[in-house]
């Protein structure tokens, strides 16, 4: 093994580590008058009653949810905007699927009843943690999740095989255990509300086939697929708020 391996291995699993900026009271999409903090995390209302809670993904906050947010806001339909543990203005150093879902859970738990969460990414993993351990909402959109695991992405993003197999030995003998793909459908396998998946053909890291695949497993799920947009881009895309009005019976 060469020492570049070596150095590109451990570059790579500080990708493991969350490096969001902070949220500046000013940078945050309400005003710090709706923020009501759940425990270390940081959560916004607009307007009263049951609400759509929504769940950025890993090294984000909530701003990525700017423009579909608003469109609710605008319209008068109650919104829940978070930032996951060790991101945004998040208190906790703590991170991970386990944590973020506890985080979520305590968010339910809080403003129950929930209509809604709308979720990306490593958000998505959160969102089904907290599911797992008997959080509710009528519906669940999960964007993009990162249904290959983190060794598979990495190898479809063109990362070389040996800095990945180095990078899993380190992490394993460090106590870290198996980065294995995370069980979207174990974990929802008890949830009894509507249920949708949206994938790209565009977004290589959660590739629209495999997310059909698992959604597949999954009696009560929807797929939607779009064109176009990658990973990050589809929480902007306005097709993809289209759909989710539709979904929720917004149109």
């Amino acid at each position: 093994m060469t020492d570049k391996t070596e150095d590109a291995a451990r570059a790579l699993l500080a990708e493991l580590v969350p490096a969001s900026p902070s949220a500046a009271p000013g940078q945050n999409i309400l005003p710090p008058n709706t923020r009501r903090d759940v425990g270390a995390t940081p959560l916004w209302r607009a307007h009263e009653g049951p609400a759509t809670l929504f769940v950025h993904g890993w090294d984000d906050t909530h701003r990525i949810w700017r423009r579909f947010a608003q469109d609710f806001i605008v319209n008068a339909r109650p919104v829940l905007l978070m930032d996951l543990p060790a991101h945004g203005a998040s208190k906790s150093t703590e991170f991970g699927g386990e944590h973020a879902g506890r985080s979520v859970h305590a968010v339910w738990e809080a403003e129950a009843p929930l209509d809604a969460i709308i979720a990306h990414s490593f958000g998505c993993v959160a969102t089904a943690n907290a599911l797992k351990n008997g959080a509710r909402a009528d519906y669940v959109i999960l964007i993009a999740p990162p249904v290959l695991g983190w060794a598979e992405s990495k190898r479809r993003t063109g990362t070389e095989p040996a800095v990945i197999d180095r990078a899993l030995e380190i992490f394993e003998a460090s106590g870290g255990g198996e980065l294995a793909p995370f069980d979207f459908a174990g974990a929802l396998s008890g949830y009894e509300g509507k249920l949708l998946f949206i994938g790209s053909d565009a977004d290589i890291v959660c590739p629209l086939e495999d997310i059909e695949i698992v959604a597949a497993r999954l009696p009560r799920a929807e797929v939607y697929g779009v064109s176009g947009p990658d990973h990050r881009a589809l929480c902007l895309d306005r097709e993809v708020l289209s759909k989710i009005l539709d979904f929720l019976g917004y149109t």
